[in-house]
């Protein structure tokens, strides 16, 4: 046998064991467990649908500028939902340049400390999801990701990690989610992982969940990124949402990271997305539906819970 037919099934091998790992470490509840390449109906995945509504809510509350002086409730509706009750603002952050905005919360009941990342809500954030020249994400190696989110999440980086680092070790059991919407969505994921490189002994409680995310960075980064957070990242699509489709792959290389959780339908159902390619990208999830036959539509649509319809804050600069 060949030393490179060797190689590919030992990466095969790997694949699978790496699906099957997913299989049971799937999201951290108990009451949920899906399997990479199946398909679920919505009313099998119920529990899966309220985690994916909850943390959507906290993705709106960022995307709505909320305000640390006036407290949760200064968010709208994504904020009065029950199963965002008793949260305990601990930043917001708005800075324009380089533009970014979001939040850490504590929430007591769910022992989770959350920073969610808002996505495009004002017309400068376009220039951010613009900037799609790739930069190195650590300096001297070649693995690149999109130049405007990398530029956001290190704007802001100090004073997130400051607070996260204060806050577990005040909450030394509790769970931190990174989470976002659309750019949002990008950001959430990125400053994961430099958390995740930059606090010692925080890595194993870091949970990331995303709506709508764009393509953060080239193969290189994506296969870096899965070894780091693969197994507790749940990017989550919504059908044909144009965003999760673009930067396209031909440009700089771009590729999505793992794992891929595909809402098929207005219902909910469900498809788990397989890493079966080096981009991490399932045939049969959101990458099946044609680019042309995509929809704003979709985007702000994750089960009935549209960041900008949701927002209490108007689109601005």
């Amino acid at each position: 046998m060949s030393l490179q037919r060797f190689g590919a099934i030992l990466k095969a091998g790997l694949t699978v064991v790496y699906s099957a790992m997913l299989a049971v470490a799937v999201y951290g509840y108990t009451d949920i467990e899906l399997i990479p390449g199946k398909h679920y109906r919505a009313q099998d995945v119920q529990p899966l649908h309220a985690v994916i509504r909850k943390y959507m809510r906290y993705s709106t509350a960022a995307t709505s500028f909320v305000d640390l002086h006036k407290g949760w409730a200064s968010c709208g509706l994504a904020c009065i939902s029950p199963d965002v009750q008793d949260v305990v603002l601990n930043l917001t952050w708005h800075i324009d340049a380089p533009l970014s905005d979001g939040l850490i919360a504590v929430h007591p009941r769910d022992k989770e400390i959350v920073v969610a990342w808002a996505g495009t809500h004002r017309y400068r954030a376009l220039i951010t999801d613009m900037s799609v020249l790739t930069l190195p994400y650590i300096p001297g190696t070649t693995m690149g990701v999109h130049g405007g989110f990398l530029e956001s999440v290190r704007g802001v980086e100090d004073r997130v990690r400051a607070h996260l680092r204060k806050l577990a070790q005040d909450y030394p059991d509790y769970t931190v989610v990174f989470t976002g919407h659309s750019k949002g969505g990008a950001e959430a994921a990125l400053n994961a992982l430099d958390v995740a490189r930059s606090i010692g002994g925080i890595k194993p409680r870091i949970r990331v969940w995303t709506f709508g995310e764009p393509r953060l960075g080239d193969s290189e980064f994506a296969e870096f990124y899965n070894r780091q957070l693969g197994p507790v990242t749940y990017r989550v699509t919504s059908m044909a949402d144009p965003v999760v489709a673009m930067p396209p792959m031909f440009l700089f290389n771009y590729c999505h990271h793992s794992l891929e959780i595909w809402l098929k339908n207005d219902q909910g159902d469900v498809y788990v997305a397989q890493n079966r390619t080096e981009c991490f990208e399932d045939s049969n999830a959101s990458s099946s539906i044609d680019f042309y036959d995509r929809s704003v539509k979709w985007h702000k649509n994750y089960l009935g819970l549209p960041p900008p319809d949701h927002a209490a804050a108007l689109f601005s600069w």
